[in-house]
Order: C-alpha cells, then sequence, then structure tokens
C-alpha cells in the first residue's frame, strides 16, 4: 500500500513539475506549481513527517505562492508576452545543467548517500528535523535558499528593467 501511495504522488509530482515548466500562461505555471507543492506534501505527511509536511503548505503553497502571483500581477501582460517562445540560447546552455542534475540525482540515489532515513523518527520531531536539517543537510538547505533569492532577484531586475524602459 505505501508503493502505490508512493507511486501515485510520484506521478503527479512529476506531472505537476513538468506542467509548471511546459505551460506558457504564468497564472497557469502558479497552478501546476501549486499542484507540484501540495504533491511534495502529501508524501511528506505520507513519510509521517507531519511537520516537514505543514511547513511545506505554510510556506511553499501560501506564502511563495501568493509573493509570485503578486509579482505576476505587478508585470504588464504585454511586456510578458514579448517573451513568448522558444529560448535557443538558454536551451544550449540549460541542457548540460540539467543532465548533470539528472546524472547526479540518480548517482546519489543509486549509491545511497542521498539520505539514510530508515531509522524510526523521533518523538521530538521539531527537534530531530532542525539537528539534521541544519547539519547533515545544510548544503541543499542552503542551494535551496540560494536558488530563491537568485529567483526574486531576477524577478524585481526583470521588472524594473521593463518598467524603465
Amino acid at each position: 500500500m505505501e508503493l502505490l501511495v508512493f507511486v501515485v504522488i510520484s506521478i503527479i509530482a512529476i506531472v505537476s513539475a513538468l506542467g509548471s515548466i511546459l505551460v506558457k500562461s504564468p497564472i497557469h505555471v502558479m497552478v501546476w506549481f501549486l499542484g507540484f507543492i501540495l504533491s511534495v506534501a502529501a508524501s511528506f505527511f505520507a513519510l509521517k513527517a507531519d511537520l516537514l509536511a505543514g511547513l511545506q503548505l505554510v510556506i511553499y503553497a501560501v506564502a511563495i505562492v501568493v509573493f509570485y502571483v503578486l509579482v505576476i500581477t505587478t508585470i504588464p501582460w504585454e511586456k510578458v508576452k514579448m517573451f513568448e517562445g522558444f529560448y535557443k540560447k538558454e536551451f544550449v546552455f540549460a541542457l548540460p545543467a540539467f543532465l548533470f542534475t539528472i546524472g547526479a540525482s540518480i548517482y546519489l540515489v543509486i549509491s545511497s548517500r542521498f539520505s539514510n532515513l530508515r531509522q524510526p523518527l523521533t518523538k521530538d520531531n521539531v527537534s530531530a528535523l532542525g539537528t539534521v536539517l541544519f547539519t547533515k543537510y545544510i548544503a541543499p538547505f542552503e542551494l535551496a535558499s540560494f536558488i530563491l533569492l537568485i529567483a526574486m532577484i531576477g524577478a524585481i531586475i526583470f521588472g524594473k528593467e521593463k518598467a524603465n524602459g
């Protein structure tokens, strides 16, 4: 039963992630992204990591989605439509990074260095999460923070350039 739940949630997450990449409308991107975030939270609930699922819902599903919808609504639609189409130059640079990420993920999963969650959860879930997150998994945590910071700065610069220009 657990495998079936994992497979269903994983399929929803993959389809939602692909949907957020492949659709053109910014509002539809946010709807697909919200579906992805909800499926990740569901996987945390399935793993009995209720705190992490709650944080996922509060931080991403509420705060980030509302923030990006606010950003999307402040950019004029005619300027957004200027950038529709296929970006050949960006694709050439993004493809090696994408392939490297997929390869590194497969290597980490196969070598089982990605996570060691076979140990049971302790009763003090918050303390255990904080200890593991800020010791063993500090690099992925900081990398995710850095990526979000870059995305936010890019959105601000994009909005200012188009407003001035």
